[in-house]
């Protein structure tokens, strides 16, 4: 796993996600797809790496992240289909950026104890 294409690739969701509830994305994002933590390229690794990395607590810190991470992108892609960008937006802003920054942090000190192995 590359960690840190998995950092910028969720880093780049913010933009992705602002540039959708201005109007302006050229993604469709469905809220279902959106909010599962096991569809992305990083998902598929976590799951499929389970056994490899199971007595790693980074690893479960990882995934914990990456879960409410996706849980929260899901929530702002529902606001903002349901007419209520306003929310989205605080959502985005707030409980999302910092989601993230876990997300980022946890995948940081991951790739460190990975390297290190």
């Amino acid at each position: 796993m590359n960690f840190y294409d998995a950092i910028n690739s969720h880093v780049a969701w913010k933009v992705h996600l602002q540039n959708h509830l201005l109007g302006i994305s050229d993604t469709a994002f469905d809220v279902h797809t959106v909010g599962q933590d096991n569809l992305c390229a990083l998902g598929h690794w976590l799951y499929a790496n389970l056994a490899a990395w199971q007595d790693q607590p980074l690893y479960w810190e990882v995934i914990k992240a990456h879960a409410a991470f996706h849980r929260c992108a899901g929530e702002i892609v529902h606001l903002h289909a349901a007419g209520k960008t306003e929310e989205a937006e605080h959502l985005l802003h707030h409980e999302y950026a910092q989601l993230s920054h876990q997300l980022v942090h946890a995948l940081r000190e991951l790739s460190r104890v990975s390297d290190g192995s």
